[in-house]
């Protein structure tokens, strides 16, 4: 009987969001819940917050093995906090998004060039996958993906006399790949909407675990 109460709310919450976009006078309502469901996003990340500081200063009290890693991680993530909410308090939360904001600057200075950092080792495991696959199989996809790999790497090349790889590696970028990546976007709305209906019907529960 304890899990009827979620079961009612999660199926309630998803019919009214399923049928306000077939029924206008239930579109405040499904506004209402997407506001609700922004608080809890909201709440979930602060959860996790306090999870990283917990976890590191746990293990900093355990004297653990890279314990400095661990007192900069938890002290630069109370510090990102209480500042961000700081400059929110002073000035509102377009605050954030200000160019003079300590928070936007940690942003794009931390987070964005961390992602750009990550996002460039995919060409170097593409290199070392292509290698990989010529030593093990030779066949014309292994060089038709090898060949691909080193156009597209050569073509990001800043250099002068490359303008045809250039012109190569955008077409690859803009129609293969972009196909690729819009087959793997209707892959994930069509799993997104098996498992929404899963567990509209009752058949996906979530919550129990």
């Amino acid at each position: 009987m304890r899990y009827v109460v979620p079961a009612a709310i999660a199926i309630g919450v998803g019919l009214i969001t399923l049928l306000s976009y077939l029924f206008v006078p239930l579109a405040p309502a499904r506004l209402i819940l997407t506001d609700w469901a922004v608080v809890l996003a909201g709440l979930a990340v602060l959860v996790g917050l306090l999870n990283v500081i917990l976890v590191n200063t746990r293990r900093i009290q355990e004297q653990a093995d890279g314990s400095v890693y661990n007192i900069v991680t938890a002290g630069m993530a109370i510090l990102t906090f209480l500042w961000g909410a700081g400059e929110v308090f002073g000035g509102g939360p377009e605050q954030l998004y200000a160019e003079t904001s300590v928070t936007n600057l940690l942003f794009r200075g931390v987070i964005v060039a961390s992602q750009a950092a990550i996002a460039s080792l995919i060409m170097v495991i593409l290199v070392l996958g292509a290698m990989r696959m010529t030593r093990r199989e030779r066949s014309p996809w292994t060089i038709l993906f090898v060949a691909v790999v080193l156009i597209t790497l050569v073509g990001w090349l800043p250099f002068a006399g490359l303008e045809l790889l250039n012109g190569v590696r955008e077409w690859i970028v803009a129609v293969p790949a972009a196909a690729g990546a819009r087959g793997i976007l209707l892959g994930v709305a069509l799993g997104t909407i098996t498992v929404g209906l899963r567990v509209i019907i009752g058949s996906e529960r979530p919550y129990k675990d």
